[in-house]
């Protein structure tokens, strides 16, 4: 399977909330795999950023960011989505000492993907994988230390067909950490 980027239409919008301040982009293209000028499945990226100032100095003291990006494909042709895969990243910053600069970070993903192998529009076999890891720069040097991180996998299976998840692995991800203080 080849991505054919000219053979793709692409939309993208950009909305600011003018209460919270959330702006919001989301970007949207049909996906053409086969070359035939029919679309196959298609590719979405969402992404909010929000900016905080938690108290009230006029500098952000938090700012969240959240990108959703969800690809579906047809893989066999029939018209029905076999395929979907979704990544959410969700990454917050965190200027804890009133500075003006990020000393800490949080960040999550989890990817997601689903197969629907009978055609009939459910899926047969997920699997999600989710990884978090965080930490703080206490001496404010520009490097993270004190990173932790964890990861977990999670497969489910439909074993009777009736579109409901029967069965579930979970399976602990080995994260490496690198203590970017110690490299120095």
């Amino acid at each position: 399977m080849t991505f054919d980027e000219e053979a793709a239409s692409t939309d993208g919008t950009v909305k600011v909330d003018p209460d919270t301040g959330t702006v919001t982009e989301v970007t949207f293209r049909e996906l053409d795999m086969s070359g035939d000028g029919n679309a196959d499945g298609y590719r979405t990226v969402r992404t909010e950023v929000r900016e905080l100032d938690l108290d009230g100095d006029g500098i952000t003291d938090v700012v969240e960011k959240v990108t959703i990006e969800e690809t579906a494909l047809d893989v066999d042709g029939d018209g029905t989505i076999d395929v979907i895969t979704t990544v959410e990243t969700s990454e917050t910053t965190m200027d804890l000492t009133g500075d003006g600069s990020a000393d800490s970070v949080e960040i999550t993903e989890v990817r997601t993907v689903a197969y629907d192998i009978d055609a009939d529009g459910k899926p047969d076999i997920t699997r999600t994988e989710v990884i978090t890891a965080s930490g703080i720069d206490p001496d404010r040097d520009g490097n993270l230390s004190d990173i932790e991180a964890s990861g977990v996998r999670l497969y489910g299976v439909d074993m009777t067909g009736d579109g409901e998840i029967d069965e579930i692995v979970v399976e602990e991800l080995e994260v490496e950490v690198i203590d970017q203080d110690e490299e120095s």
